[in-house]
């Protein structure tokens, strides 16, 4: 299968017009016919036209923008060549262009009432190209330009206006043709070939003489004639103005002159005072010509953005420039590929037909192979076959994305000329030159992304070539596209160098074996990346220049160990990844801690669990047997085996290799261009460890898991945090088999304080002790077996270990159940630890060593039934318990109250002498309530009599006493005692001796000598109270009779009656 010979309509090989120069005016009428007028260029061209043919219009500038590749300047240059509308072969340039317009018949009409109404003569120039006769910091600049060109256009020596104006003062006298006629007669050459030579003095001899001779006066009033124009030389915006207008009238009505100045954004360049020069120049040109000198700029950049800040001072400023360019015209470059499909690629019918079933033949493998990577720009393929005919050889994202590419590279300085512009070449240049290279007829071959650095390559500044260059001499044809399709897309943000997106812009032909392809793509860029042509981050490749790669290979040299790569995997992995320390068991909510490893190398304290990950740095990466056998023979140890992976250990020593480069590097006497490089490669080094973290994360997705002597398959899940933790449960089931001897209840510090307050539900229900608790249990029988004193952290350290794996609030909870169960002994310094000391210890770590934990006694239940007994007779109650402790526990704290009790009662034996028999049984309580539980039970027949015969012969009865009526007895005749001692000499007594008796008794609750006692109180009482009655009454009679007495006496009548009274 051939390509037809005739593919193309037009010679691809034919010149075409692809540098857009504004001083080049030869085959305008061939320019103007192949002009394309695009949608975009159409739709922007109504509001000109309409502008320009209303004289009434309040403005008359015109501000084109746009990039390389947008056609500004072509537009500018084209409309130069329209208004102006001269004839050429019998046809006018304005016709030609009218019958572009299609499909808007307003603006065909526009252009045709503008052509044939309005006569205008058009100054066509690039004002960089004028400006070498001033300078930018001049702000006078421009005017100096407009100056020249207007000079020029009369034909006047525009370069030096000195000699420009002594020409326009010949002219305005209408002797400017006989001034040269005799110069020329009299030097012997054109004025036009010698004025430039003015400062010759045999110029300047022939200028005099001239000038007498047309001015008919004597030739040494001319002497040095330049001289004065050059002194005089005044040049304002009105004065530039009123010559214009001059100009104008001159040509008669309905004229125009109108300026069409290219690049003026880049010669402006931010500089405001400049931008207010031009729109002062064309403001005064509006006013001073009526409307009649248009001027028109382009830039590649819009009006908002040339004049620069938009401080307040500005304001004013802006709003007049904005106002004085009211015509805009933004250009896209959206339609690029339109005028070069046109102008370039357009087809004949045999070719539209052979293309149209290559693309048939080739519709389903075209869209395979031209698909971008995600995280770019996704750029279009063909839409269809038309677009597949009218782009070939060309691949659609070619256009778009050679545009974006020049665009950031031209941002960089990358090519040559003052301003770094890419306007020297156009995109149809640039197409141009590749499609003359495929000379071959192959019909699959396409155009690949790397032939279009060809087309551009001599417009890069030599320094930014150097690298190709360099590789041309000594690398083979791969690597050199490589790193040219690099170098395009280095500085364009938007689209990613990843190896797919590089092997997709280097396919050069539709039947490309992929995998030789690739093949190819993927040794050049590793080939490039040694020798430091490119640097890699992530899975991104990126383009060197000089500069960087001094810094990359200066970064290479940088020294980093084995031990630092793990290190740094490590904290990707464990700090980034798993984001924890721990591995929570699902089963039971507990937390394991494990060490940390990466290829055999630990980190941070060593635990018993060990997670280890093992990259293709390991030694024994490939050997399965190593696996296997070490976790066999350490059923702790989990490896996880990542899948091989080329870069990832050449990218972690990169990443650290960089960090540390740049943190030796960064000191205040910098280059700028180096603290740029380094601030990049920081950016850089930041978005590789965040694609590190991606693709460790990706690859522990994807690991092998070994464990227990075998590969572990438990996780599925293809995240690298779920794939450890949901891995580990196992290795933790394995590492702890008696683990799942707690069941799935949280054992916590909330239930040890349920358990010891005795509110926590029982957690084995069974009477019977649990495997847990039994475990518990035998490991304190064989240390006593052994002889070993067992410590709570002696407890604590062995079932946190395999096979147990139990955690510390676990353990605890167990041992609080079994010592709640009177299952085992706790002491603290010899002394035995109540519920309340017991749930201190366990709470405080730094008691652990000091608290010995014994397994319980077994007591003879004989014993035990016998303290019950005791229990039961001492204090009238039942005890509650059956287990050995409990029962003695009850008891101990029952003869603890008892002794309160008692001692109470006893604090009244100074008024109760008898009640100092209570404390024998007071010290016996005390002794008992003190007792060590063991003790209390087995000793219970040594105190068993001696309690219950005191509780019988004292306690009971004095109780007795004390709460009936006896005391009561005792306490009035205690009070009877004490009250009558007066009145006992007056009556007869013999009940004293009872009552004293009484009183003074050891024992007056015994017997009935209470009863006794109180009936010779009530009879001594009596015969008291009698007496008592008796001497009353002889006392009264006795009185009243010394009363009469006292009456019958003379003396009585004497005294007064107050006296009486008393």
């Amino acid at each position: 299968m051939r390509l037809p010979e005739k593919l193309f309509i037009k010679d691809i090989n034919r010149p075409i017009e692809t540098v857009v120069k504004a001083d080049d005016r030869s085959n305008i009428s061939q320019e103007v016919n192949e002009y394309v007028v695009t949608r975009e260029i159409s739709n922007q061209l109504g509001d000109f036209f309409e502008y320009y043919n209303d004289k009434g219009f309040l403005a008359n500038g015109a501000w084109i923008s746009g990039f390389f590749g947008s056609g500004k300047s072509h537009l500018l240059k084209i409309l130069s060549y329209v208004l102006e509308n001269k004839e050429y072969n019998g046809t006018h340039v304005g016709d030609i262009f009218a019958e572009k317009i299609t499909d808007d018949y307003k603006l065909k009409g526009d252009i045709l009432k503008c052509v044939r109404n309005i006569h205008s003569e058009s100054i066509l120039f690039n004002i960089d190209q004028h400006a070498q006769i001033t300078s930018k910091s001049d702000v006078n600049a421009i005017l100096k330009v407009f100056y020249k060109v207007f000079y020029d256009h009369q034909g006047f020596y525009g370069f030096q206006p000195h000699v420009a104006a002594f020409e326009e003062s010949v002219s305005s006298d209408n002797k400017y043709d006989s001034f040269k006629e005799v110069f020329a007669k009299i030097y012997g050459t054109d004025w036009t070939d010698a004025r430039k030579d003015y400062i010759k003095p045999q110029v300047s001899s022939a200028i005099a003489e001239a000038c007498g001779t047309i001015y008919n006066r004597d030739p040494e009033d001319y002497k040095n004639y330049l001289q004065k124009f050059q002194r005089d030389l005044k040049q304002s915006v009105e004065d530039f103005a009123l010559k214009v207008s001059a100009y104008i009238k001159s040509k008669g009505n309905n004229f125009r002159l109108n300026f069409y100045v290219d690049e003026v954004g880049q010669f402006i360049a931010g500089n405001t005072k400049l931008m207010l020069n031009l729109q002062t120049i064309a403001e005064t040109l509006f006013t001073k010509c009526n409307g009649d000198s248009w001027v028109i700029v382009t830039s590649q950049e819009d009006l908002e953005s040339i004049v620069g800040d938009d401080s307040k001072t500005q304001t004013d400023d802006f709003s007049r420039i904005q106002a004085r360019f009211k015509a805009r015209l933004p250009l896209t470059s959206a339609n690029v590929d339109e005028v070069i499909e046109k102008r370039l690629l357009d087809k004949s019918e045999e070719g539209k037909t052979f293309l149209s079933n290559l693309y048939k033949e080739q519709k389903e493998n075209i869209k395979t192979l031209i698909t971008f990577s995600s995280g770019s720009i996704q750029f279009r393929g063909y839409s269809d076959e038309n677009d597949f005919v009218n782009k070939y050889p060309f691949l659609p994202y070619q256009f778009d994305l050679f545009q974006q590419c020049l665009k950031t590279l031209s941002r960089y300085n990358v090519f040559q000329g003052q301003h770094q512009s890419v306007g020297e070449r156009s995109m149809l240049g640039v197409f141009q030159f590749v499609l003359k290279q495929m000379r071959d007829d192959n019909p699959y071959d396409l155009v690949s992304f790397d032939r279009l650095y060809d087309g551009i390559a001599g417009t890069i500044r030599s320094e930014a070539r150097n690298t190709i260059i360099l590789a041309e001499n000594n690398l083979d044809e791969y690597p050199i596209r490589v790193l040219k399709v690099l170098f395009m897309i280095k500085y364009y943000e938007g689209f990613k160098g990843t190896f797919h997106n590089i092997s997709i812009l280097l396919l050069s032909n539709l039947k490309t074996n992929l995998t030789t392809h690739n093949k190819a793509i993927e040794e050049s860029l590793n080939l490039l990346e040694q020798q430091n042509y490119i640097q890699v981050n992530g899975d991104e490749y990126e383009f060197l220049t000089d500069d960087e790669k001094e810094v990359e290979v200066e970064i290479k040299k940088v020294n980093i160990d084995e031990n630092s790569i793990s290190d740094y995997i490590n904290k990707v992995v464990f700090d980034g990844i798993l984001k924890d320390n721990k591995i929570r068991f699902a089963d039971n909510k507990q937390d394991f801690e494990f060490t940390r490893r990466v290829d055999g190398i630990m980190f941070q304290k060593e635990k018993e669990l060990k997670i280890e990950i093992i990259t293709t740095n390991f030694s024994e990466y490939e050997h399965v047997s190593h696996y296997q056998g070490n976790s066999m023979a350490d059923n702790t140890l989990m490896y996880v085996v990542l899948p091989p992976e080329k870069r990832l250990i050449h990218e972690v020593r990169l990443y650290l290799q960089t960090d540390r480069y740049i943190r030796q590097s960064s000191t205040g006497t910098m280059k700028d261009s180096k603290s740029r490089i380094l601030y990049e490669k920081g950016k850089q080094n930041a978005q590789r460890n965040t694609q590190l973290t991606n693709t460790l994360n990706h690859l522990i997705g994807q690991s092998t898991i070994y464990m227990g002597g075998s590969e572990n398959r438990r996780s599925a899940s293809s995240d690298g945090r779920s794939r450890i933790i949901e891995s580990a449960q196992d290795l933790i089931q394995i590492a702890y088999p008696k683990l799942k001897l707690l069941g799935s209840t949280t054992l916590d510090e909330t239930q040890l304080n349920l358990i010891m307050s005795g509110n926590s539900p029982e957690l084995f229900p069974d009477d019977a002790i649990s495997p847990p608790e039994q475990e518990v249990i035998n490991y304190l029988e064989r240390r006593k077996d052994s002889y070993d004193r067992t410590t709570l952290r002696d407890i604590r350290d062995n079932f946190s270990r395999k096979p147990y794996g139990w955690s510390t609030m676990s353990t605890w909870c167990i041992t609080a159940h079994l010592f709640k169960r009177d299952k085992i002994e706790a002491t603290l310094s010899s002394n035995s630890l109540d519920d309340k000391g017991m749930h201190n210890v366990l709470n405080n770590n730094r008691e652990w060593d000091r608290t010995l934990i014994t397994p319980q006694i077994l007591f003879n239940p004989i014993d035990i039934t016998l303290l019950k007994q005791v229990y039961q007779e001492a204090f009238n109650e039942s005890n509650p318990h059956v287990e050995a402790k409990a029962v003695a526990i009850q008891f101990k704290n029952r003869a603890e109250k008892e002794e309160q009790k008692v001692r109470g009662i006893l604090s009244n034996k100074n008024d109760y002498p008898f009640l100092q028999d209570l404390e024998q049984l007071a010290d016996l309580l005390h002794k008992l309530s003190k007792m060590e539980y063991g003790k209390l039970i087995t000793e219970v027949r040594q105190y068993q009599d001696e309690l219950l015969d005191l509780k019988e012969d004292l306690y009971d009865p004095i109780l007795q006493f004390w709460n009936g009526e006896q005391k009561k007895i005792f306490d009035r005749i205690l009070i009877f005692q004490n009250g009558n001692q007066a009145n006992f000499d007056y009556v007869e007594a013999p009940e004293r001796a009872l009552l004293k008796e009484v009183l003074e008794d050891a024992a007056p609750y015994k017997g009935s000598i209470m009863k006794e006692a109180k009936d010779a109180m009530d009879k001594l009482s009596e015969r008291i109270k009698q007496t008592i009655e008796e001497e009353r009454s002889l006392l009264i009679r006795s009185t009243e009779q010394k009363i009469e007495d006292l009456k019958g006496s003379s003396l009585y009548y004497e005294v007064t009656d107050d006296i009486k009274r008393s």
